[in-house]
């Protein structure tokens, strides 16, 4: 069985893991023991790479080479898991 993160992109794939690791080690484990991540680990992970991309900023607003990596893996993670808005009757 694969899970969410043998689906990203191999290049990525040590950037996540070091990152959710080091920042929510439960989420990891979840994400680690199944193939599809549910709307809420969705967001949690949104939250992690977003704040760290934020974190790996210069001074110029440009982002570090971390940075570009952690932006281009979260934009990998969600383009493979969208997050789709509440649904509404």
């Amino acid at each position: 069985m694969s899970n969410v993160i043998q689906a990203l992109p191999s290049d990525m794939q040590e950037i996540f893991v070091e990152t959710m690791g080091a920042i929510d080690p439960e989420l990891l484990l979840a994400l680690q023991a199944t193939d599809e991540p549910t709307r809420a680990q969705r967001m949690a992970v949104l939250h992690v790479l977003s704040t760290e991309f934020c974190r790996h900023l210069q001074a110029d607003n440009e982002p570090t080479e971390r940075g570009k990596l952690i932006d281009n893996t979260l934009g990998a993670f969600l383009l493979r898991w969208p997050i789709k808005g509440e649904a509404t009757s």
